[in-house]
């Protein structure tokens, strides 16, 4: 309302208080950790618990994590494999996406995402303790990437499910758009996650293979040599 610039949502009416960045980036620290395991013992879960973490009220501290993901983004490559091994890495990163980046924004920088997330399998893979330098960069079989893939894949899966939020010219941006899209529409949104879900465990669930992957995910056109993509991408890293 009036007087509330700068803030994403009013304080009390939708039952959820504003809890600032901070806990909202701890939150989504916490779901990367948590859905990771998940993902890798085979688990299936609602998407919109990805969504869980609550939003920034303040849209200095959205631009602040802005420049965070953009800076991710930006890594050289060799400082890839020990971000591999962070808290705030790739997974995190991936999460943060949801709340900063637009759809458009998203399909423009999902490949690179998806490189990032790669690498960061095949870093755990041959390091499980840690490292700074790739010291294996031959191609695993499919099941040291699939977890990490399965990831990338649901937070593709969700970006669809909002496809339908307005893009915002307010200061808040995508994060206050998607924000009150997620607070008015409880239903279609309930509804659009189970359809997901669905998806997520009839079509990515069984993949068996890096190509079969590309295929399901729509990014064949992107991608059109998947075995010489993904071994340039792990000769390319230090």
């Amino acid at each position: 309302g009036p007087g509330k610039k700068g803030r994403c949502h009013k304080e009390g009416g939708s039952g959820r208080s504003s809890q600032g960045w901070v806990g909202s980036v701890q939150s989504s620290k916490r779901s990367a950790n948590q859905i990771l395991p998940a993902l890798a013992a085979g688990s299936c879960f609602h998407p919109a618990l990805i969504l869980s973490c609550p939003f920034s009220s303040r849209t200095r501290a959205t631009s602040r994590e802005e420049k965070n993901l953009q800076g991710f983004l930006e890594q050289p490559k060799e400082k890839w494999v020990e971000s591999a091994f962070e808290v705030d890495g790739p997974h995190y990163f991936t999460v943060l996406a949801l709340h900063i980046l637009s759809p458009e924004q998203w399909r423009a920088t999902r490949v690179e995402i998806l490189r990032r997330l790669l690498v960061t399998s095949q870093a755990r893979a041959v390091a499980p303790g840690g490292a700074t330098r790739l010291t294996d960069k031959a191609v695993k079989d499919y099941s040291a990437y699939r977890s990490s893939l399965l990831f990338w894949a649901l937070v593709d899966l969700i970006y669809n499910m909002f496809k339908k939020v307005p893009t915002s010219n307010t200061e808040g941006g995508w994060s206050c758009s998607l924000a009150e899209y997620i607070r008015h529409n409880d239903m279609p949104i309930y509804e659009a996650a189970d359809k997901a879900l669905k998806t997520f465990q009839e079509e990515f669930m069984p993949v068996e293979t890096f190509s079969e992957f590309l295929d399901v995910a729509g990014l064949l056109s992107e991608i059109t040599d998947p075995e010489s993509f993904l071994k340039d991408l792990l000769n390319s890293v230090p």
